[in-house]
Parts: C-alpha cells; structure tokens; sequence
C-alpha cells in the first residue's frame, strides 16, 4: 500500500444550543461522563474515537443512539436527543444546524485523514486523475493547493 496524509484535524463535540455546556470553550472527557451521546456503530472510526477517550479514563460513555448517518447524528443532537463526537471539517457543513461545537480538552480527540492505494495494482487514468485532484487539494481551506513553478 501506498499513501499519502490529507489533513489533520481536531475533533470536537456538538450540543444543542440550550445544553449546560454550549457556552463553554473547551470541555474535558471528564465533564462529558454521564452525557447522554448520540454516535455510529461499533467499528466507525467516530465510535472508536469515542470508546478510546473514555477508556483512557476508565469510562464508558452513555451511547443513546446510533447512526452512520452524519447528517442524521446532526440532526438529532439539534433536536435535543443528545451530544457527539464531530470533526472539524463537518463544522463547515450546515451553518443553520442547531448545534454549537465546543472543543475536546483532550489531544487525543483528532482524526487524520489518509488517502491509500495499493503500490502494485494499475490505476486507470481516471484513477490516477482523481488522486491527484484529492491530494492536491487543500482540505482545511477548502481551495486547492497552490502549485509551485
């Protein structure tokens, strides 16, 4: 396999307007304990972040729905069913969502995003055209890369 790293990012979580901590900056894994969390499935990457940072502390979070839907996990911690894990990068989806994203005071809260293919295997043009517009593309501003003469 090849690879090659898109972005890197801070994950946050998302509360509704009204919740007690929405107006806080930051919050600690700590301060989240017994919160009601609306989430994927075991196995997504969203869930594992979401186990690993509370085992980390000898905690297990209060899991009140699941989804692999990220429009429908915003959705319903904008109707008040609970509050989730979301990546930075989703924060730039739907500005009129009714959530507020606060910050995790933890470092290990991000994702990193990567782009793999096998080493050995053919890539159509297609392919090849298309790895080259992803990796070329500057996934925090949104803009591709400028390139160098």
């Amino acid at each position: 396999m090849e690879s090659t790293r898109l972005f890197d990012e801070a994950v946050g979580v998302a509360m509704p307007l009204d919740h007690p901590l929405a107006g806080r900056t930051s919050v600690s894994i700590d301060e989240l304990a017994g919160q009601p969390f609306v989430t994927a499935r075991k196995g997504h990457w969203l869930r594992r972040l979401l186990d690993r940072l509370f085992a980390a502390r000898g905690l297990t979070p209060k899991i009140v729905c699941e989804s692999d839907e990220h429009i429908a996990i915003a959705e319903l911690i904008g109707a008040g069913l609970g509050i989730g894990l979301v990546p930075g990068f989703a924060r730039r989806g739907d500005p009129s969502a009714p959530v507020v994203w606060v910050a995790v005071d933890s470092p290990d809260c991000r994702r990193t995003v990567t782009l793999y293919w096998g080493a050995d295997s053919h890539l159509s043009t297609a392919a090849r055209l298309m790895r080259t517009t992803i990796t070329g593309w500057d996934w925090i501003t949104g803009e591709p890369r400028e390139t160098h003469r």
